[in-house]
């Protein structure tokens, strides 16, 4: 068995890594087929389609733990995973789901200082307005926690990845809440625990990663690529030049639901299963590819 290369091994290249957020294993496959070398668990992903609810804290550690070993046991290019809050208010639970998480596969994390209270409020907030760049407080002061409650839960889980290759990324919505400064200050103080790599909700322009590159040194995560009045936010190599080494964005879950709706309403309206078998997808895939794509060739 070949041994797999780790996110913390393509983050130290020096390559900006760019991460298509992935949910189950059949999409985990085709962002390897795809050519993308590392992969985003998303949370809200996992709640759209594994339990039919937004993304409100509904989902479960063991769920995502679940999902976390099947992807890895899947696929060789390496799985980060959207690890919320860390399924616990004690850094000593903390420590613990984090070492689960690394057992399960896991290549790397985000830990954040939310509560149960997100996701879904950001969704909802850019959706009534889709062309906010500089949305000050999408989050009650009652979702995030302490700088001091937060910064227990980075220590645990840092003490939890010692002697491995997994990769904790500290994760601040404090912008939403507190505004620009009190991110960045959450930003350093977690750097300074040791911390490799910081993500600061809520950023989406430009303007907004050079404000927090000037303090905020060393490996980010740019969160979500998004458009704006349908152009991109920022361009990959911009934000690669303020050490934005990890950018995510999301395309399987409206690619896999408009794949489902098109063969299935072809199947519907012409009563059989001949498009559904036979269309080619435009020769994306032969039928031996799809077949090891879907799990049916399989070795074990």
């Amino acid at each position: 068995m070949k041994k797999k290369i780790t996110a913390k091994q393509l983050f130290e290249s020096g390559e900006q890594i760019f991460a298509p957020c992935v949910y189950d294993c059949m999409s985990a496959r085709a962002a390897e087929r795809s050519g993308y070398k590392c992969m985003m668990l998303s949370g809200g992903a996992i709640a759209y389609s594994m339990d039919g609810q937004p993304d409100m804290a509904f989902g479960t550690l063991d769920e995502v733990l679940t999902v976390v070993e099947a992807i890895t046991n899947a696929v060789d290019i390496p799985l980060i995973a959207d690890f919320d809050d860390g399924y616990a208010e004690s850094p000593a639970v903390i420590y613990r789901n984090v070492k689960r998480l690394i057992r399960a596969g896991a290549s790397g994390f985000t830990l954040e200082d939310a509560t149960g209270i997100r996701g879904f409020e950001r969704s909802e907030y850019y959706a009534a307005n889709p062309n906010e760049v500089n949305p000050a407080k999408i989050h009650p002061e009652t979702a995030i926690i302490s700088r001091e409650a937060w910064l227990a839960r980075i220590k645990a889980a840092l003490a939890a990845c010692e002697g491995t290759d997994c990769v904790c990324i500290a994760r601040t919505h404090a912008r939403g809440a507190y505004g620009m400064e009190e991110a960045l200050i959450r930003c350093e103080l977690a750097k300074e625990l040791g911390a490799p790599m910081t993500m600061c909700g809520g950023i989406r322009v430009l303007a907004d990663g050079e404000q927090q590159a000037a303090v905020d040194k060393g490996w980010k995560m740019w969160p979500d690529v998004t458009l704006i009045n349908g152009k991109p936010a920022v361009e990959l190599e911009d934000v690669k030049k303020l050490g934005y080494n990890f950018v995510t964005m999301h395309v399987f879950e409206k690619s896999a639901l408009y794949g489902m709706l098109k063969y299935a309403h072809q199947d519907w309206e012409n009563k059989n299963v001949v498009f559904s078998n036979t269309y080619d997808m435009q020769n994306l895939l032969t039928q031996d590819e799809m077949k090891d794509l879907m799990s049916m060739k399989r070795d074990f």
